[in-house]
């Protein structure tokens, strides 16, 4: 089957638009960079890529205001790009260079911008709930209307921090924003082997009776229009808000990952269907935007991360001296 286009939501106007497809485009061509210098073995850690989940990244960043934060996971890349994070400082990290924004003391997405808002990730999917539950709160607190966001997949629902969070952000009714990456597979394991209940928005609603709604996590317009009304609730004062988008994780969990578990034939019939790139192009074909456009789009996307690559590896590596700078240390032991 052919393609199938976004909506035609009136609420996205033709600029949001084209910042979306230049956001999914902008993950989709890195990742697919980073993926190449990884097995070159030009990484040293690991890469978790996005691919067909770049939708939800690319909506949840464009969707929120600048003085709202957000926490994004490893596969949020565009969430990244839509609040002011440079190709240049995503390469930098992965290289582990001295002038990433971990200073070289990671080779993975485990850095953050707290001056634009950007929550570092925490490793343990599902810790991020109680620490944006807790920003909510403080915001609350303080009468400011400004909203937290953080993302998480259907594995989280098996850590307790995502049950214990949930709760106190219903109970506290604080504007926090969860936006639930279901994309079939936590790791290797198929949604259905982890729950009963594989519909993670009715079990939002009916546990902590956090208004939750699933959504097509493969439309970036129809992502948008839905996470920009839910923080608009929470702005207001309705408490947390929930979304589930619903996609297909096209990469295995990492990229040392073949996903030999998925069965064959799913993800190229996804593709073929639903690829969150294509059907935002699609979109703007049938919005009258010329194909010039969208191909000069793609080019400056392009030019922007051979650019970004190039300062990235020319930037100095770490600084041995400054080895144990910002590093918490233990005491050493007492003499017994």
């Amino acid at each position: 089957m052919p393609i199938e286009p976004c909506v035609d939501a009136a609420s996205v106007g033709r600029e949001d638009r084209i910042a979306l497809f230049r956001l999914v485009l902008l993950q989709r061509l890195f990742e697919e960079r980073e993926l190449v210098l990884y097995r070159q073995g030009r990484i040293p850690g690991s890469v978790y890529t996005g691919r067909g989940q770049e939708a939800v990244a690319a909506g949840a960043g464009l969707a929120l205001g600048p003085d709202d934060v957000v926490a994004p996971l490893n596969r949020e890349l565009a969430c990244h790009f839509a609040r002011g994070t440079t190709v240049a400082d995503a390469f930098r990290n992965f290289f582990g260079k001295g002038t990433s924004p971990t200073r070289g003391r990671d080779g993975n997405m485990h850095f953050g911008a707290p001056e634009r808002g950007l929550f570092p990730l925490v490793s343990m999917l599902g810790d991020l709930v109680p620490v944006v539950v807790g920003a909510a709160l403080a915001f609350k607190r303080r009468g400011e209307p400004r909203v937290a966001l953080t993302f998480l997949g259907e594995g989280a629902f098996s850590v307790g921090d995502t049950h214990e969070g949930l709760n106190l952000a219903g109970v506290w009714q604080v504007p926090a924003v969860f936006v639930v990456q279901s994309n079939r597979y936590s790791y290797s394991t198929p949604v259905s082997r982890q729950m009963v209940n594989t519909n993670i928005a009715q079990r939002i609603y009916g546990g902590w009776s956090i208004p939750a709604e699933r959504i097509d996590g493969t439309d970036a317009i129809a992502v948008l229009d839905a996470v920009r009304a839910a923080v608009e609730r929470a702005r207001r004062g309705n408490g947390p808000q929930a979304l589930e988008a619903l996609s297909v994780r096209m990469h295995g969990h990492a990229g040392h990952d073949d996903a030999r578990y998925v069965p064959a034939g799913m993800r190229e019939e996804f593709a073929a269907r639903f690829d969150p790139v294509e059907r935002l192009a699609s979109r703007l074909l049938l919005d009258g935007l010329s194909a010039d456009l969208i191909d000069g789009v793609r080019a400056s996307v392009t030019e922007e991360i051979a650019a970004g690559l190039e300062e990235a590896e020319a930037a100095p590596a770490p600084d041995p001296s400054t080895l144990e700078v910002g590093v918490y240390a233990a005491p050493p032991w007492p003499d017994r």
